[in-house]
C-alpha cells in the first residue's frame, strides 16, 4: 500500500513536471503570465509523446468513476 501511494506521488509529480515544461514553453512563445492556455490540442504546448504520457499518467492515477464524474 505504501508503494503503491509512493508510485502515485512520483506520477503526480511527473505530471506537474509535464505542465511546468509547457507552461514555459508558453511564457517563451510569449504568452501573457495572467492567462493560462485552454488545454486543447495545439494551444497547450506540449508534444504528441508529452500529451499522451499526461494522458496515460492521468488514467493510472485517477480511478475511472473519478474521471467519469467530471466527464
Amino acid at each position: 500500500m505504501i508503494q503503491s501511494n509512493t508510485i502515485k506521488q512520483q506520477q503526480a509529480q511527473r505530471i506537474l513536471e509535464l505542465f511546468a515544461i509547457a507552461r514555459q514553453r508558453y511564457l517563451d512563445a510569449g504568452g501573457n503570465p495572467r492567462r493560462t492556455p485552454k488545454g486543447l490540442k495545439g494551444d497547450d504546448y506540449m508534444t504528441d509523446e508529452e500529451r499522451q504520457e499526461a494522458l496515460v499518467l492521468g488514467r493510472e492515477i485517477f480511478p475511472q468513476e473519478y474521471i467519469e464524474k467530471f466527464l
